[in-house]
Order: C-alpha cells, then sequence, then structure tokens
C-alpha cells in the first residue's frame, strides 16, 4: 500500500518537474528576419525572444564569403539584443549566428539568413562611356540560402529534455526503493 504512494508522488513529481524543465528561451522574431530580402540600408541587427536574456548574450554575422561583419555595440535589455554595423551591410547573403543565455540558465544557439539586395545608384554617365546594352530596372534574383539551424536547435532541446527526464525517473526510482526498502526493514 506504501509503495503505491511513493510510486505515486514519484510520478506526480516527475510530471510536475518535466513541464518547467521544457519551457526554453527562443527566438520569436528578429529584423531583418530570417529568408527577408532586404531593399534598403541595413544598420543595425534587432533579435527579440520569448523570455529575458542574460547580458553575456552573443550574435555574429557573416556575409556569403563567410568573412566576419563586426556587430558593434551589442546591447541587451530584457528580451532584446540589438547591435549596430559600422556601414550599411553590401549586396549579398548573410548569416546570423546567436548564442544566448536564457533567463533558464540554459545557453541556447540558432542560425538563420537574409539577404540584402538593393539597387545600384544610378550616376551620370558620359555620353561616350555609355555601355551599348539598355539597362533595366529589373533586379537580378539572388538565391536564398536557407540555413535555419531551428529544426536542429529543437531536436537537441528535445534530446535534452529526454536525457533529462530519464535522469529524473532514474533517481526517483532509486529513492523509491530506497525508502521503500527502508519501510519494509522496519516492519521485520
Amino acid at each position: 500500500m506504501k509503495m503505491k504512494r511513493v510510486i505515486s508522488a514519484t510520478l506526480i513529481l516527475l510530471f510536475a518537474f518535466t513541464s518547467a524543465v521544457s519551457a526554453h528561451t527562443g527566438l520569436t522574431s528578429s529584423s531583418p528576419a530570417d529568408g527577408e530580402i532586404v531593399a534598403e540600408d541595413v544598420h543595425e541587427i534587432v533579435l527579440e525572444f520569448n523570455s529575458k536574456i542574460e547580458s553575456t548574450s552573443t550574435v555574429k554575422v557573416f556575409n556569403e564569403n563567410e568573412e566576419e561583419i563586426i556587430v558593434s555595440n551589442t546591447q541587451t535589455s530584457d528580451k532584446k539584443m540589438t547591435g549596430a554595423f559600422m556601414s550599411p551591410l553590401e549586396n549579398g547573403t548573410y548569416t546570423v549566428n546567436w548564442k544566448i543565455i536564457g533567463s533558464d540558465g540554459h545557453p541556447i544557439e540558432g542560425t538563420y539568413s537574409f539577404v540584402v539586395n538593393q539597387e545600384e545608384s544610378s550616376t551620370p554617365v558620359d555620353s561616350e562611356e555609355t555601355p551599348k546594352t539598355p539597362k533595366t530596372s529589373e533586379v537580378p534574383a539572388v538565391p536564398v540560402e536557407n540555413t535555419n539551424e531551428q529544426p536542429i536547435e529543437e531536436a537537441s532541446r528535445i534530446a535534452s529534455n529526454d536525457v533529462l527526464v530519464v535522469i529524473l525517473i532514474v533517481l526517483f526510482t532509486i529513492a523509491g526503493g530506497f525508502f521503500g526498502w527502508i519501510i519494509g526493514r522496519r516492519k521485520k
């Protein structure tokens, strides 16, 4: 009879702890957004998360040649992280790598990309240097490479939760067995 109470208490505690464990911080929005094609100057990057983030959080931006673009004046306040670029980003594909420590203390990271595709500003050209092919106002299509790592992060988050659940089950089972053994020895 008492063993059933121990098992019931173990299961109740197990379900109470697993719901608290699964609430990790994640990216809710960004500017520029994932997969966005931006047709104007990009001077800063803004990342918003679903809970408070630590001030040690970082963001790095890389161009299509995997060269890091300096993000200066990175600031975190509550759920938001912002960073400024020294000069507006040139046309091309950019990858954003962010690493945060959420309010729950867990380190989380993710990646996404966006494209800057501005029309070239037309400068007056002498009539002698005018090219033979007419210019069109169409902007050439730049392929968007989606390097969104969110599903991988989600899978690793699920895997880490599963490991924690297994550890908790083992610990509660050992504790329940230990208490059952002690109670059984007292009756003898």
